[in-house]
């Protein structure tokens, strides 16, 4: 089965491409998987190759190649399947039903929650990464229209289950691999975990107001009996929070057993605080702030739904207290 690999921008989107990858070697075929490039979230590289080689299947039937070349078999009996994050990758479906002179299979991972969205919500987030002019609408709508019209298969981690009305389960198997790459050590009693968004990045807030958040989640904290440890996103400036600790690991925080074996971890609708609660068990609190409260209302209805699933309603920083007691009381922690 040759398998083409495209839109990898983060270590996690390797999980979920490895989930798909292994449901497909547990059926006993073989696999040739050439990847593309991979790219960068706010002008910043997060994959490296060593990444590939530890988070993809390690298995005598899977074959890897970073050639850009490779990414083009020759004519075969097997059409090749294109294994996209997010989305469809058009520029190498155009590219490859032109030289095959045949149309390739399709298969769509997670990015993360962006992947529950709307054509208005990705509109929304091309924006905020710097996208300018008509680019974004136009970029936005031939995603949407991708997914639609090309998607062969959606391998999501979170599918509904039933009908439209009785809530989300998590793909096992998804959960599986999540759970296969847990290493590190676990983290003191008593500690907090908060996970930090690039917003200063993304122009949301400065981060002169960004910092006085977080140091008003540290004082809730304490007044708990907590002690609490930043963790910054890959794309955020671990610089910026000076007399707050801050512990930067390069491993995402899924898969982080100082994060999942935290009393409670806290942030705000991210696709790492959700996964953290729903396929590790963590005790997870959500936070707002004034600034993104844009953002929340924005959210798609499958966004909202799903992160209401699994976490508890957002609260604001004078309820943090009351919310890190509810969710230390009520949820276990992370399971190793």
């Amino acid at each position: 089965m040759p398998v083409i690999l495209t839109g990898v921008s983060s270590v996690t989107h390797l999980v979920y491409a490895a989930s798909w990858l292994r449901s497909q070697l547990d059926t006993g075929v073989e696999i040739d998987l050439a990847i593309r490039e991979p790219g960068t979230f706010v002008g910043r590289a997060r994959v490296l190759p060593r990444d590939i080689t530890t988070y993809l299947p390690r298995d005598g039937r899977l074959r890897i190649t970073q050639d850009e070349r490779a990414a083009y078999p020759g004519v075969s009996s097997t059409s090749p399947t294109l294994l996209c994050v997010g989305a469809p990758g058009l520029r190498t479906y155009v590219e490859l039903a032109r030289r095959l002179r045949r149309l390739p299979r399709v298969v769509v991972v997670d990015e993360g929650i962006g992947s529950y969205g709307d054509v208005h919500t990705r509109l929304a987030a091309y924006r905020r990464a710097g996208g300018r002019g008509p680019w974004p609408a136009i970029r936005a709508a031939a995603v949407a229209g991708g997914l639609r019209t090309l998607t062969s298969e959606r391998w999501t981690t979170y599918r509904r289950r039933g009908d439209s009305t009785s809530g989300w389960e998590v793909n096992a198997s998804v959960a599986a691999e999540f759970a296969g790459h847990l290493s590190g050590e676990p983290a003191p009693p008593r500690m907090a975990v908060y996970l930090t968004q690039p917003w200063p990045e993304l122009g949301v807030m400065d981060a002169g107001d960004y910092l006085r958040h977080v140091r008003g989640v540290r004082a809730a904290c304490q007044a708990v009996g907590l002690s609490l440890v930043v963790h910054p996103h890959p794309a955020d400036d671990a610089t910026r929070y000076p007399g707050v600790d801050v512990r930067v690991q390069t491993r995402p925080v899924e898969l982080d057993r100082f994060v999942t074996s935290a009393a409670v971890v806290i942030g705000s609708n991210s696709t790492a605080l959700l996964n953290l609660a729903a396929l590790r068990n963590a005790p997870a609190v959500r936070v707002t702030m004034r600034q993104t409260q844009a953002l929340e209302d924005a959210l798609s209805a499958d966004q909202r739904e799903l992160l209401d699933h699994f976490l508890p309603p957002a609260v604001a920083t004078d309820a943090l207290p009351a919310a890190l007691v509810r969710a230390m009381d009520k949820t276990p922690p992370g399971l190793d």
